[in-house]
């Protein structure tokens, strides 16, 4: 399901907790309203409003982490593309099918995390399967002839193996982090704390005003958890400006 569908089905959630409150409240015995009984459900109201606090800001903290971390891997994998290809240019005209291979790879990646189209390149299917085998081998069946050759293909090589370990961490990590059961479990506690102050509240616009707002504050924050583990597609997705970068700077010829 999309993150923007669970958030509508969780700001459904709290308007049904809102409206069950208000059901209850034409339906129950006054002796459930007394000031005793409205001093107990204020006490738990503020624990799971706190618990409930809590948890989601641990949620976020740690989707907000995972996503910084995806981006710094797109930035830094960019970065090592540019070298790469820096080495493969002090190799000379024998490194040229290298590069051409690097540009396939990095198009098939762009392609694959964030669908990108148009990139000017035709992107096999297996470049990034080739990326770490049939490339690292045409490196090192080059025959060059001086020791500064050599050692930008040694270069090449350390950085090649860097890229292979980002590349394949980057497609284990496309799934979501975020725990189903984690988010149901909140909320829940957040639609017994609306059905709490809503079994004690008059029903006028007001409150209905107030019950919307926190619905659909509930919901956001759900939905920005959601966009955030999902880095590679939705609204809130990781740029994909610094591997265009990277593209162009492989695709010049200079």
């Amino acid at each position: 399901m999309s993150p923007l569908f669970v958030a509508f089905i969780v700001a459904l959630v709290m308007m049904a907790g809102a409206l069950l409150a208000g059901f209850l409240r034409t339906r129950l015995a006054s002796h459930h309203f007394d000031d005793k009984t409205k001093d107990v459900v204020k006490l738990g109201l503020g624990f799971l409003a706190t618990l409930s606090a809590l948890v989601l800001g641990l949620v976020v903290s740690s989707s907000k982490a995972s996503y910084d971390t995806k981006t710094e891997m797109v930035h830094k994998s960019a970065a090592l593309i540019i070298e790469f290809d820096t080495y493969l240019r002090r190799m000379g005209p024998e490194a040229e099918p290298a590069r051409q291979l690097l540009r396939q790879a990095v198009a098939s990646t762009m392609h694959e995390l964030w669908g990108t189209d148009g990139v000017g390149i035709d992107v096999p299917k297996d470049a990034n399967k080739r990326l770490a085998g049939e490339l690292g081998k045409m490196l090192s069946d080059l025959r060059l002839n001086n020791e500064l050759q050599r050692q930008a293909q040694a270069n090449a090589l350390n950085v090649l193996g860097e890229l292979a370990r980002i590349n394949a961490v980057s497609f284990t990590q496309q799934g979501g982090s975020v725990m189903a059961p984690l988010l149901v479990v909140v909320t829940c506690w957040m639609m017994l704390t609306i059905m709490g102050w809503n079994l004690f509240a008059p029903g006028n616009h007001t409150v209905t005003a107030v019950n919307v707002v926190c619905s659909l504050s509930v919901a956001s924050v759900i939905f920005l958890i959601l966009e955030m583990d999902q880095p590679f597609g939705g609204i809130i997705t990781v740029s994909d400006m610094p591997m265009r970068a990277a593209l162009l700077n492989l695709s010049n010829s200079n």
